[in-house]
């Protein structure tokens, strides 16, 4: 591979890695507050939290504080502090005590989403080993109570396809979500990405072709198309999908991107 070809492949992964960040986590990360973890003895979920805590303005501090001390019977307003400064593997704590004490698929969800939010947030290995176990937990108390929950099987796959857990376990949850609903959007997706990871680069752009299909306005998905027959080493089509997105995007960070994007593809042909 030639060293403009290196550069290419360089930019069009990291493209794809920029816009998967807009994809699953539902909760600002507060990069303000880097947590260190117990090097050397695993992740320890009490240290996490301290250091959490450690990160707080003093008034911050007061109110969670008083929260603290009324701990018991008050698990949601805990559950949104956290939430508030971008905390999901905390608030996702006690959103999983709460569901523990009460057990619906509710309570077990607002634990999921948040441990697997925390799992797509994490800062190292450690953290996404414990917060994709716990979302693994959590997700599959909510299938117990209701199987037919298609958004938290598609989240399941995801954490068993990415976590490296169990990746064939992870796609076979995908592929039965979108066999009991072809137009699930993010299970389709998800399946897009796995078939780029896997080089099945034809079934990748089914499945994203499918997703236009189902929701027109995700206009991301052009990028994704574009890399992918960018990695099939069809330029010109990649050009054409990553001009298409920029035809219909109005955003300045991801545009300012793929100007540079195509700025290089097009001075190496």
């Amino acid at each position: 591979m030639s060293s403009s070809s290196k550069s290419i492949l360089t930019i069009a992964i990291a493209v794809v890695l920029v816009f998967s960040l807009f994809l699953l986590p539902r909760y600002k990360k507060n990069s303000a507050t880097d947590v260190k973890t117990s090097e050397g003895r695993g992740f320890d979920v009490g240290v996490f939290e301290q250091n959490a805590i450690a990160a707080l303005e003093p008034g911050e501090k007061k109110q969670l504080d008083s929260l603290m001390t009324n701990k018991s019977g008050n698990s949601d307003s805990l559950i949104s502090f956290w939430d508030q400064h971008g905390k999901p593997g905390i608030s996702a704590f006690y959103a999983e005590e709460k569901a523990k004490k009460d057990i619906t698929e509710k309570n077990y969800i607002n634990a999921a989403y948040r441990y697997f939010d925390a799992f797509k947030d994490a800062n190292d290995s450690l953290e996404q080993s414990y917060f994709v176990n716990k979302a693994i937990e959590s997700y599959s108390e909510v299938l117990k109570i209701n199987p037919e929950n298609l958004n938290a099987k598609t989240d399941l796959g995801i954490c068993y396809a990415e976590s490296a857990i169990n990746p064939m376990q992870g796609i076979s949850l995908l592929q039965e979500v979108v066999k009991k609903d072809p137009n699930h959007e993010n299970a389709q997706l998800n399946l897009g990405f796995l078939s780029v990871k896997s080089g099945q680069y034809d079934k990748a752009l089914a499945r994203f072709n499918t997703v236009l299909k189902i929701n027109p306005s995700r206009i991301d998905v052009y990028v994704f198309i574009g890399q992918t027959y960018l990695q099939m080493g069809n330029k010109a089509e990649a050009i054409r999908n990553f001009e298409t997105f920029k035809s219909l995007s109005n955003n300045t960070q991801a545009l300012a991107q793929i100007d540079a994007y195509l700025k290089e593809l097009k001075s190496n042909p």
